[in-house]
């Protein structure tokens, strides 16, 4: 995928999506079925029984969300058992079934990986980058779009350790049915390519 130029123009593009607004309900895709990788259909955005679903966008080569895995992987055994479904969305549309689960193995997901070879979700939701996350909220609403944290100020400037953990967060927010404390931060990763037409 060209992982050293996706990653410079995710880093000019996440600025731009940093303008793009929150809050907005998820529309004639709600009820879009994905694949998995076990072959069964998902639907990421079907809120029924649950407080909140969260997408994480990413793909196999993306060397700044491989590195969050473990971090997603710990927000998801935390925040599932308080009804928020958790799905890793890969946006390459070159990645098969195959290659997404020994991805999944191999840093150790246990969520449910699925495959949006046609950028259906990347649309719907808006996203741009991988890692990036978007929490929609039991009303529909897309409550939250960005960062997992804010380790990563830019390309090759990593902190020590996060300020502000953004996703968690907003998680904390929706399970206890309050407003989310921010809407929109911007990622750092590798940009999300449009699809030829």
């Amino acid at each position: 995928m060209g992982t050293a130029r996706s990653l410079l123009a995710g880093a000019a593009l996440s600025l731009v999506a940093a303008c793009a607004s929150t809050g907005s309900s998820t529309g004639g895709l709600a009820n879009v079925e994905l694949a998995d990788v076990d072959g069964r259909a998902r639907r990421p955005l079907d809120l029924r029984g649950r407080r909140a679903n969260l997408v994480v966008f990413t793909t196999l080569d993306c060397p700044i969300a491989n590195g969050y895995a473990p971090e997603i992987q710990r927000l998801a055994d935390e925040f599932e058992p308080g009804d928020v479904r958790f799905h890793l969305v890969h946006v390459d549309p070159d990645v098969d079934a195959r290659a997404a689960a020994a991805h999944a193995r191999e840093y150790g997901y246990t969520i449910p990986v699925l495959l949006d070879p046609t950028h259906a979700l990347v649309r719907e939701l808006g996203a741009t980058i991988t890692p990036e996350a978007a929490v929609i909220r039991s009303d529909g609403a897309v409550v939250y779009r960005g960062r997992i944290d804010d380790l990563w100020a830019d390309l090759g400037v990593k902190r020590a350790a996060p300020r502000y953990s953004d996703l968690e967060d907003v998680l904390r927010a929706v399970v206890a049915g309050e407003d989310v404390p921010r809407t929109r931060t911007p990622a750092v990763g590798c940009f999300i390519p449009d699809l030829p037409t």
